[in-house]
């Protein structure tokens, strides 16, 4: 199921900023040239940027790999904002590695926590204020058919603890608008 896409996957980030309602995500993502680590949104190679140049033209053929991406698909929704953080509900339609840290550096929305994409200042804080050393995302929901009746299976894992603290400080109503964002349950249909 996993190999050929048939499982939905939805996850819950804290995100600086508000990526916002029904956003598309639909840019593809490759292996940073310089920090084989890192991934990258991968620039579309025909668009100019300040220089006046092409991304193309940019890079000459230095690191024809990275240039390359592979297609990444994020469809996001931003279930509360208080101004400064957000609670994010994110549900991927490609597993690309770091996709989801990925798409919302390149938003401009980093998640909370994230030392490799994320703002090291607001990650400081988070430690300090909350003892959190962690990027705050986390897997939320799998869809999956059932591979002998075909019905349809659904897993959700509750927030972790250092979560449901941003969470409902982010959105007080949660607990009763969703209340299964903190709590963990199997439903068959």
């Amino acid at each position: 199921s996993f190999a050929s896409r048939k499982v939905k996957k939805t996850y819950l980030a804290v995100t600086v900023g508000n990526p916002g309602k029904g956003v598309v995500i639909d840019k593809p993502i490759g292996r940073h040239p310089r920090d084989r680590q890192r991934m990258r949104v991968v620039p579309d190679p025909h668009t100019r940027d300040s220089s006046g140049l092409a991304p193309k033209d940019r890079l000459v053929d230095r690191h024809p790999a990275a240039q390359v991406g592979r297609r990444a698909l994020s469809i996001v929704d931003t279930l509360a904002f208080d101004g400064k953080l957000s609670l994010v509900q994110v549900r991927i339609e490609t597993g690309r590695t770091h996709q989801i840290r990925v798409h919302l550096q390149d938003r401009r929305t980093p998640i909370y926590g994230d030392d490799v994409y994320g703002l090291p200042d607001w990650n400081k804080k988070l430690k300090r204020s909350h003892m959190i050393d962690r990027p705050l995302l986390h897997a939320y929901k799998l869809e999956i058919d059932h591979p002998v009746t075909g019905s349809k299976m659904l897993f959700n894992a509750g927030l972790p603890e250092d979560m449901v603290r941003l969470a409902k400080a982010i959105y007080p109503q949660a607990t009763t608008e969703m209340p299964d964002l903190f709590t963990g349950n199997i439903c068959h249909h």
